[in-house]
């Protein structure tokens, strides 16, 4: 039979295990093409659910949402207690009585912020508990001060089992961090830099599988004089207005990019012009049609469309070869797309 020192050994060189893997995570805030890359192929190695696929982004955009509505110096406190690898438990325990007395939902929500878990306070409060003595446990057979941190992730990864793979604050952080780094701020939909990581990985799965897909490159007509005229916030209201639409118009798996200050680009798996043109001109329609109803102006569009291997079969080529066929659209009069 093992020994106690044997038991928590192991135990910590499972943790140290994590640890180390939430400090390649934390790499990810420098944030270039390749680091974000190799960020990518860690959370498919690790987490099948975490591969930055829409649906998943979508999920973690409305999870974020509900965490924004902590209150900002809550969340500012309760990251910062738990950042603070130096604090002796005793501390710790005093500074959680303290804010727990201010605020009747803060155990709740620092279970909500460090592990993604949803409780109610009563069972947050026990929880706490549970966790500090379990904590206040491991230090007296260790002889030496137990980080609260570690106690937790032992707590919940390895003694309780609380939840199958936690989010513990350094990985919620992770999350943030790829979030605000493939989401477009404004609109919400991805931004440039996904769409050159996403591209590529499409041309080398359609080149696999011998497969097409189209790209659709596209910009608002006229949109520095409905700045100009109409103000920047209005401006800002339009294109959020141009992403809602791509989003309802095109399926779930084509990808809808802004790449430019009023410039989109829509990548549409496994299909042909033919396929492809049936659904730009279906947002076209809707774009036009909400546009006018909801703010009083048509908001059109002009666009190029290019297809996989046909007009090009390199990503730089079927980007410059889509763009020129945006330009085209552009200089024939607007408000019209070039599909050939």
């Amino acid at each position: 039979m093992r020994n106690l020192q044997e038991e928590l050994k192991e135990k910590e060189e499972e943790i140290q295990k994590l640890k180390e893997l939430l400090e390649l995570y934390e790499r990810v805030s420098k944030l270039g093409e390749e680091e974000l890359l190799a960020a990518e192929q860690t959370l498919n190695a690790h987490e099948t659910t975490a591969n930055l696929a829409r649906n998943e982004l979508i999920e973690m955009r409305d999870r974020f949402k509900g965490l924004g509505q902590i209150n900002s110096e809550r969340k500012t406190a309760i990251l910062e207690i738990v950042n603070d690898k130096e604090a002796p438990l005793p501390s710790l325990a005093n500074k959680f009585e303290e804010m727990g007395k201010k605020d009747d939902y803060f155990y709740s929500d620092f279970f909500r912020i460090i592990a993604n878990l949803d409780l109610p306070e009563s069972e947050a409060r026990s929880l706490w508990k549970e966790i500090y003595s379990h904590a206040e446990g491991l230090s007296k057979q260790l002889g030496r001060s137990m980080n609260f941190v570690v106690a937790l992730l032992d707590y919940i990864y390895l003694k309780n089992r609380l939840i199958e793979n936690p989010k513990i604050v350094d990985i919620y952080s992770f999350e943030e961090i790829i979030l605000n780094a493939v989401i477009d701020e404004g609109t919400g939909i991805y931004n440039r830099r996904y769409f050159n990581l996403v591209l590529n990985k499409e041309i080398t799965r359609s080149k696999r599988y011998n497969r097409n897909f189209c790209l659709f490159l596209f910009d608002l007509d006229n949109f520095k004089k409905i700045n100009d005229t109409k103000g920047h916030s209005f401006g800002d209201d339009i294109l959020k207005l141009v992403a809602g639409t791509l989003m309802y118009a095109f399926r779930t798996e084509d990808i809808s990019c802004r790449v430019g200050g009023e410039e989109f680009a829509v990548i549409l798996p496994e299909t042909g012009k033919e396929n492809a043109k049936v659904a730009i001109e279906r947002f076209r329609t809707y774009l036009r049609n909400s546009s006018k109803n909801d703010f009083g102006i048509e908001v059109t569009v002009s666009g190029g469309v290019a297809e996989y291997p046909g007009d090009a079969d390199e990503s730089n080529r079927l980007y410059s070869f889509t763009d020129a066929k945006l330009y085209e659209a552009k200089a024939a009069g607007k408000d019209r797309i070039t599909y050939v």
